[in-house]
């Protein structure tokens, strides 16, 4: 038999080899996501699929809110969750074990609106008193409903809020026993196109609600998942700018993955744009503590959440960072 030595250098690469891939093949990051949104642009893309061969196989979960969403993510069923201004506040309320990481921007005035029937009496937000208003509560919503209330001299106590989900407010909402309806796009545009419903009230001159990104705390001390997490990140950007140069393919992809009808999508995408994220900031904490305030004030909240260092994550730039991770 003969031996052929191994050149000691060789060794060593091939050891190294075989701890990365050793130390990154069983990582499964868990991404929730909702309907339009970037991580929705995303999946459509199939961008993150390639990362399977680099030892990140990510998973996608569908939900039709935020609440949901973040309760999986405390529950540690997922590692990431998208969602509106409120369901953070109201998880962190709860004890939730989570970390803002990242902000989406809003730009747009009419992503969210209160809705009433084709035919309706009610023609300004005073005449929402003493009427039956669905909205998914601890929802985007839930905080956008407060600040149309109040623009007119109104409460949650001169309403009577009926939490519901899309899913069951719709056919709520269709059969009357519901007088108005909160909600956000697609759904929003989807009804509007379907059943001839009424926008009664949206964002402008209102303010606007961003989206904020979440993880459990636990994602952020495993090195392998804080990893994928960077990744999803960096990718996530590079999906929000490829988004804004093609909206009519995330048409197309969002009406063949979803089943949304394109008439309703043509309207929903342009709203959208552009589509963007960044890394969160310490300046982010002060809306998300007034909409606390304002939730806790309303008695829909028992105290305020007290936000702080501990309530989010200093990410590097997302985009640079992806190739510090050793990535082909």
């Amino acid at each position: 038999m003969t031996f052929n030595p191994v050149h000691p250098r060789t060794l060593t690469a091939a050891l190294l080899a075989l701890t990365f891939s050793g130390a990154a093949q069983a990582v499964t990051f868990t991404i929730g996501y909702q309907k339009g949104g970037i991580p929705n642009v995303l999946k459509a893309r199939g961008t993150l699929d390639k990362y399977a061969a680099q030892g990140i196989d990510f998973k996608w979960v569908l939900f039709t809110a935020g609440p949901p969403l973040l309760e999986a993510a405390n529950a540690g069923a997922v590692d990431f969750g998208s969602v509106g201004n409120a369901p953070g506040v109201f998880a962190l309320a709860g004890g939730a074990d989570l970390k803002y990481v990242g902000v989406s921007v809003s730009k747009s005035d009419t992503t969210e609106a209160v809705i009433v029937p084709k035919g309706s009496g009610l023609q300004q937000v005073s005449d929402l008193k003493g009427k039956r208003i669905g909205v998914a509560r601890g929802s985007s919503a839930h905080a956008f409903l407060s600040a149309v209330l109040n623009s007119a001299g109104l409460t949650f106590k001169d309403v009577t809020v009926v939490p519901l989900l899309p899913p069951d407010a719709r056919p709520a909402f269709e059969s009357g026993s519901i007088d108005a309806w909160v909600v956000w796009d697609p759904y929003l545009t989807t009804t509007v196109q379907a059943t001839g419903a009424r926008i009664l009230r949206d964002h402008k001159g209102l303010g606007r609600g961003d989206s904020y990104h979440l993880v459990p705390s636990a994602v952020l001390s495993n090195p392998e998942k804080k990893r994928a997490l960077q990744v999803l990140l960096a990718e996530l950007e590079n999906t929000s700018n490829w988004a804004n140069r093609n909206q009519a393919t995330v048409i197309s992809q969002f009406s063949d993955e979803l089943g949304i009808p394109k008439s309703v999508l043509e309207v929903t995408v342009p709203k959208s744009v552009p589509f963007n994220i960044r890394p969160f900031r310490a300046a982010d904490l002060k809306p998300l503590q007034a909409l606390s305030t304002a939730f806790r004030e309303a008695g829909v909240l028992p105290k305020d959440v007290a936000f702080g260092p501990q309530s989010y994550a200093t990410l590097p730039a997302f985009q640079p960072a992806l190739g510090t991770l050793g990535l082909k």
